[in-house]
């Protein structure tokens, strides 16, 4: 491919990524996912290139800061990056400040998922907290999937005292966990209020899996988290 390709195809790439990411985002606020500042900043990986596309949005009191803000860079120069973590299977890694996930970080508690319109798109059950802040997401997510072989790799890690890190493939469906998992998140700190989110009745998440086409992965991997 010409150089001139090579640019076209990235500069295409980038405008339907970025209508992605508007979306996304949209329906994140409008769905009153995203906390009152609006924090949502994407980095995604664009396929084939060593690239790696920033896209973040202004927050309230900047109505007139220019819109979406996009920024290109390497991929390979970002090494603390939690995407060069192959076992995530990750392309794409959102920050996000939402209200109720950020309330078990606020708690230094690992957030387990027990709500099936989360499950079913996830095989791990929690979203671990990174209460150690002054080491980096990769190495504590490393760390795990090094020592927890068994355990599903998370699809993201809460921001002790902050908001959240989730991570997924492609910029939409990684906006669509968020949404999932900010409403688990919800829906469980409401359920505290009459005894507690309880954990799946057996059976529950063969059914769940069953949906999205997770089962047959599920039991080749015989997780147990």
């Amino acid at each position: 491919m010409s150089i001139d390709a090579s640019l076209v195809e990235i500069v295409t790439y980038v405008d339907a990524a970025k209508e992605e990411a508007i979306n996304a985002y949209n329906f994140l606020k409008e769905t009153g996912t995203l906390s009152a500042t609006f924090t949502f900043n994407i980095i995604h990986r664009i396929p084939g290139h060593d690239l790696l596309l920033a896209i973040n949005f202004p927050r309230p009191w900047e109505k007139n800061a220019g819109g979406t803000s996009i920024k290109l860079s390497s991929f390979s120069e970002r090494s603390d990056l939690v995407l060069h973590e192959e076992r995530l299977d990750a392309d794409t890694f959102v920050h996000v400040h939402s209200p109720y996930l950020a309330a078990w970080s606020l708690a230094h508690e690992d957030f387990p998922i027990r709500y099936v319109a989360a499950q079913r798109h996830l095989l791990t059950r929690v979203i671990p907290n990174h209460l150690d802040r002054t080491r980096t997401v990769l190495d504590v997510i490393r760390e795990r999937l090094d020592q927890h072989p068994d355990w599903a790799p998370p699809t993201g890690i809460l921001e002790s005292n902050g908001g959240a890190n989730i991570w997924g493939k492609g910029i939409t469906k990684t906006a669509q966990l968020i949404l999932f998992i900010e409403e688990a998140a919800r829906f469980q700190s409401l359920a505290e209020q009459i005894g507690g989110a309880k954990d799946y009745n057996p059976g529950t998440l063969d059914q769940q899996w069953q949906r999205t086409g997770l089962l047959e992965k599920a039991k080749e991997s015989n997780y147990v988290q």
